[in-house]
């Protein structure tokens, strides 16, 4: 490959890349003065909350283990989401 086709090839990936990065930025939503994300939850139709059921931030490791030591012997759940 010639280096004219090298440069047009660099330039269209900066130019995909710089795309994509603008539509990602223009469409993450807004995280608001809080500094947290809303996050909306739907149930299905005629669904209904089960009772009991929450969702909690943990912020720190003792907390998580803390609650998860407290459920010993039950089926436990855990979702641990990271946001990179």
């Amino acid at each position: 490959m010639s280096w004219h086709g090298r440069i047009w090839f660099l330039a269209a990936c900066l130019a995909v890349s710089g795309l994509l990065a603008a539509f990602t930025m223009w469409a993450t939503p807004d995280a608001g003065p809080s500094g947290k994300t809303r996050v909306a939850v739907t149930l299905a139709s005629g669904a209904t909350r089960p009772a009991g059921l929450t969702v909690t931030d943990l912020h720190d490791i003792g907390e998580l283990r803390a609650r998860f030591n407290a459920d010993q012997g039950h089926p436990r759940l855990l979702l641990a989401l990271a946001p990179t």
